[in-house]
């Protein structure tokens, strides 16, 4: 249960502390609500001059799109390549469209220089014109003639006389305005540039969008062009210069040659020397070969000369008549080996088939004798075409050599000359298509949406104009408010006193209205039943009810600075209790700058000064106050060292006196903060009543001056704030004391 009830406390105290927290905003409002409303009506009155002053502006938009697709008619590379679809790609293009040079040709274009809204040196109407015209239309009453008042006022003074300008300034003065209406914007996410314009004119406003637009596109294709026509240019150059070049490199190698009599043979690309070493190559191979040709038949021949009837010679010598011998020897052998088996080898018919074969063979190899002869010399004949061919090379081998050196330098020139022939068929080439491109030119971009003039205009309405005004003037006004609350260091109410300082706060004085010409000290008893003097009757009700009007006592009033209504205080309170029947005693202790002489009257023979160093006794310094029976001794200014008097056993004595023969005795001392007078008075008071005034004095003034009064041994009992704006503070505070106030007033008379 316990934990219960400190969870709902602590909950209580939060939501006490919140309300509290806006109880004091709403008091700081409410405190300064005059500064509030001084900003509202300020800042409401610049808005709706403001509102007066301004022109509408009309915003128009065109939107481009960077096509990411490309047409390809051929498939010859671009002299400049399309555009990349790259974030940077599109703010470079961004910064064309709205670069001053696509604005000078806008502006051109347009005439914008002839246009008074841009250019600045044509008279149009002057912000004191136009202010005038919108309160015409506003409140419907002419103000032309003050309005040819103020004109004819400004000239004379030479507020609206212009300065002469030239015709480049102006251009240049127009290119600028002109950029200041326009933007170009593109987000991350797409392709798509936003090309808007501000103007005052709806028509004018897209007029102008349209022609950024225009000379954008206008200016990528042209750029596009002019590229493509210098490179053609270059090329053109080029290529005439390496045409001269290839006519040169082709002259240098027909004139070397002709100068080292290297001719060209029938096929065009070597000389006749080269085309005869490999003529004769070519015939001594076909020697070589011939030549081993001849040496095997002959080899072959000698083989069959000496056996006819081995191996196929009719075939190695290729003679008929030995084919057709070979063919009877073949036959007579077959009959001869028959006649054999049959009557053996004694048989005549035998002997005769041995002696044919036999004549046989040696016809054979006379034939074969025969063709030996004419193989070998075959062979002869073979190599001696051989030594004649290798003998023929050799001497044109040896002629060649000397060309060989004059072909190397040919090689060289040759290999220059079909560089520059390849360079220039190359470029040739190229300048063939460059100029095929120049008719196939595309834009990068692409309008999506041209610019409309817009039904509305962009900028705020003369009602919004007020609008934000009052909200502004709100928002300011609140923000003065709480830097003057938290800027004040003064005392607004009781409670406030006595959170700062520690301090009872026993009560207010207000301030007489100031049409009455009343004084407070005639006033408590001329209206005994009005705020002022019922005020004062609650200071002494407080005081009397702490004991501080017990017998004997002495109450001590001082401030911190002059000012404050402390001698003002003294006497309301002190002619209020003698004339509620006590008897009082007030005490002029301010000896620098007295006071009560001149509001009770001072009659007697001596002063406060004069009982205090015995030039004067008790009947001759204390007077009576006709009207309350008060009792007083005044001060007068004619003492060097009042703070020796003051601070005299003397006086301390004589208060001490007093205090045995009247019910309460009053000490008027001097501020703390000014002299040291009144510390000197604390030992011989009982009670100190420290008197601020309300929303003057600062905090820190009043607390240094309790704690030097602390220090000197006397503690402040109690504070009065005096001068107090009870319409004010009914007004402006929540606190107890105000709460109720207005009301609370029928009770007093006035």
């Amino acid at each position: 249960m316990a934990a219960y009830t400190h969870v709902d406390g602590a909950l209580g105290s939060e939501a006490s502390t919140r309300e509290v927290a806006l109880r004091d905003l709403l008091q700081v409002l409410r405190r300064r609500r005059s500064t509030i409303i001084a900003s509202v009506l300020c800042c409401t009155a610049l808005a709706t001059t403001g509102a007066l002053l301004y022109e509408p502006r009309f915003t128009s938009q065109a939107v481009l799109i960077i096509d990411p697709r490309t047409t390809e008619v051929t498939d010859i590379n671009a002299v400049i390549s399309n555009l990349p679809r790259e974030a940077a790609a599109i703010r470079t293009e961004i910064d064309m469209i709205t670069s001053s040079a696509t604005a000078a040709k806008v502006v051109d274009r347009l005439g914008l220089v002839h246009d008074p809204e841009f250019n600045g040196a044509i008279e149009r109407p002057s912000a004191i014109d136009r202010a005038i015209a919108g309160i015409n239309d506003t409140v419907g009453y002419d103000l032309s003639p003050l309005q040819q008042q103020i004109t004819g006022y400004l000239n004379s003074v030479g507020i609206g006389v212009k300065e002469p300008t030239t015709a480049e300034k102006e251009r240049a003065a127009v290119i600028a305005d002109v950029r200041r209406g326009l933007s170009a914007t593109s987000d991350a996410q797409s392709y798509t540039i936003v090309v808007s314009f501000k103007a005052k004119e709806a028509d004018k406003a897209a007029r102008i969008a349209n022609a950024f637009v225009d000379e954008y596109l206008l200016d990528q294709l042209q750029t596009k062009q002019e590229v493509t026509q210098q490179a053609n240019k270059w090329l053109e150059d080029r290529i005439n210069e390496l045409r001269a070049q290839v006519e040169v490199s082709d002259k240098a190698v027909q004139d070397y040659r002709a100068q080292q009599g290297l001719v060209l043979g029938s096929a065009g690309g070597e000389t006749f020397l080269s085309q005869q070493l490999a003529e004769l190559n070519r015939a001594l191979v076909v020697a070589q070969t011939e030549r081993g040709r001849a040496e095997a038949r002959a080899q072959n021949a000698r083989i069959v000369a000496r056996s006819p009837t081995e191996g196929n010679a009719a075939e190695i010598l290729g003679s008929p008549l030995i084919q057709r011998l070979g063919e009877e020897e073949s036959g007579i052998a077959r009959r001869l080996a028959e006649y054999r088996t049959r009557y053996g080898d004694q048989h005549p018919a035998v002997q005769a088939y041995v002696n044919q074969l036999t004549n046989l063979r040696q016809k054979m190899r006379e034939e074969a004798t025969k063709i030996m002869a004419v193989i070998n010399n075959e062979v002869e004949i073979a190599r001696a075409r051989e030594r004649e061919l290798e003998a023929a090379l050799k001497k044109l081998t040896a002629e060649t050599a000397g060309e060989l050196g004059a072909n190397v330098r040919l090689a060289q020139l040759q290999r220059e000359a079909d560089a520059n022939r390849r360079v220039y068929e190359g470029l040739l080439q190229r300048l063939v298509e460059t100029r095929e491109q120049d008719d196939l030119q595309q834009r990068d971009a692409r309008v999506v949406s041209k610019a409309e003039p817009p039904l509305e205009p962009s900028t705020p309405g003369k009602k919004l104009f007020v609008g934000g005004g009052l909200a502004v003037g709100l928002l300011i006004g609140m923000f003065l408010a709480f830097l003057r609350d938290h800027l004040n260091k003064t005392f607004r109410n009781t409670q406030h006193v006595e959170e700062t300082i520690g301090v009872p706060a026993i009560g207010l004085v207000p301030s007489l209205p100031h049409h009455k010409n009343a004084k407070p000290e005639d006033y408590v008893l001329d209206r005994p039943r009005s705020e002022y003097s019922e005020a004062v009757r609650a200071i002494g009700v407080s005081l009397y009810a702490r004991g501080a009007l017990n017998t004997g006592s002495v109450v001590m009033v001082t401030s911190a600075v002059p000012g404050e209504g402390k001698t003002t205080v003294c006497l309301t309170l002190a002619r209020m209790l003698a004339a509620s029947g006590r008897r009082v005693l007030l005490l002029e202790c301010d000896l620098r700058c007295p006071r009560i002489g001149n509001v009770l009257g001072d009659n007697a023979p001596g002063d406060l000064s004069d009982l205090i160093v015995g030039k004067a006794e008790w009947q001759d310094v204390v007077q009576v106050d006709g009207r309350s029976g008060l009792h007083y001794v005044v001060g007068r200014p004619h003492c060097d060292h009042p703070q020796e008097l003051l601070g005299s056993e003397k006086l301390a004595s004589i208060i001490k006196f007093a205090s045995l023969e009247y019910d309460c005795v009053i000490l008027d001392t001097p501020p703390m903060a000014v002299v040291a007078d009144a510390g000197v008075l604390t030992r011989s008071a009982t009670e100190c009543l420290f008197v601020v005034r309300w929303e003057q004095t600062p905090r820190a003034v009043v607390q240094r001056a309790i704690d030097r009064l602390t220090e000197l041994g006397r503690d402040v009992t109690s504070v009065v704030l005096s001068r107090v704006d009870l319409k004010k503070l009914a007004r402006t505070d929540a606190s107890e004391e105000a709460y109720g106030m207005n009301e609370a007033r029928r009770y007093y008379t006035r």
